[in-house]
């Protein structure tokens, strides 16, 4: 099986040679394609060279285009830092004026961040030809609201109900459907939406500002006859009966989450439950024995549509022999 058939087959339910390894790279990515993350961030060519690297030597089932948080922060006019070897960040662009004209009402294919994003999708598309599925990437709303306001302001903004906040989400889910249709265009079959907000500001919060919202991005991709892939790092556990209505094809479960439960709750609906190794205490700091114990784990609390990935990025300083370990055991 080549690994889109492997992924698609997984999704529907039926039997497969290997269990997809959705595991997520990124700085890994960069130090494999031997640029800077910095480098990797800024010049889509390095990051599709570091996809068909990591794929081919660590197993990965899929390429993807996911790097940092500040694509769609930067087209909106935000000021960006980019350290050398770390995640860029961006100077809240919101004041507490909560002046909404200063944000650009961009076109992703003009903006040089979200225009290289685009470019990744079409060189991933064009090396993983029928091989490979290629993810796409956006910030999910509220993820991208905390970017542009700061996020403890952000936090302090939903907790006071500002009115803003209304007319800030509907701004970005604008801007974020040209940006989705942009990267399908480019050749995405799948896109990741990352909203990582949405684990640390409990149910009633996610319920009145998160929940449609996500239900919108995600009925949007698949008018567009894509897959949606959402991601929110941490413990959701209090918000996985709404995240059913959410519908996504895959929800990614980071290693707070109890991975049996979720499988559960999800078992029989279109999304699949992808996870849940811990990166640091297993991925990391573990030894390969960990590893293959802990993905026998997931095997075994998972269903029939389970993924196996680490419940978020699988750190740079993470044992190679951990991550091949880890591919090993997904074998049938």
């Amino acid at each position: 099986m080549t690994s889109l058939e492997r992924l698609n087959t997984r999704l529907a339910g039926k039997p497969v040679d290997k269990i997809p390894n959705m595991n997520i790279f990124m700085h890994i990515t960069a130090r494999e394609a031997g640029v800077s993350y910095s480098e990797y961030v800024q010049d889509y060519r390095k990051l599709v060279e570091g996809n068909v690297i990591c794929a081919e030597k660590y197993g990965l089932d899929s390429f993807c285009a996911i790097s940092d948080p500040v694509r769609e922060t930067a087209a909106f006019g935000a000021k960006i830092i980019f350290p050398e070897n770390a995640v860029p960040y961006a100077e809240p662009l919101i004041t507490d004026e909560f002046d909404l004209s200063v944000l650009c009402r961009f076109n992703p294919l003009d903006s040089p961040r979200t225009l290289d994003r685009v470019k990744a999708c079409e060189l991933l598309r064009q090396k993983a030809g029928t091989d490979y599925p290629v993810i796409g990437w956006v910030e999910g709303c509220l993820a991208e609201a905390a970017d542009l306001r700061g996020f403890g302001d952000f936090l302090i903004d939903l907790a006071g109900e500002e009115e803003y906040l209304g007319d800030l989400f509907e701004i970005i889910f604008d801007r974020q459907k040209l940006f989705i249709k942009a990267q399908i265009d480019a050749g995405a079959d799948f896109i990741g939406v990352g909203n990582a907000v949405a684990s640390l500001i409990g149910p009633n919060l996610y319920q009145k500002y998160g929940l449609e919202y996500d239900r919108a991005v995600v009925a949007y991709i698949h008018s567009l006859g894509v897959r949606a892939k959402l991601h929110i790092c941490g413990d959701i556990t209090c918000l996985l009966e709404m995240l059913l209505r959410v519908g996504p094809d895959i929800l990614d479960i980071d290693w707070k989450t109890d991975f049996t439960r979720t499988a559960q709750i999800f078992h029989g609906t279109a999304t699949a439950v992808s996870g849940n190794i811990n990166p640091a205490g297993v991925m990391l700091l573990g030894n390969a024995q960990q590893v293959r114990a802990e993905v026998r784990r997931c095997i075994e609390q998972g269903n029939e549509t389970s993924l196996i990935a680490g419940g978020c990025e699988i750190s740079v300083n993470t044992p190679d022999e951990n991550i091949l370990a880890m591919d090993e055991v997904l074998y049938f």
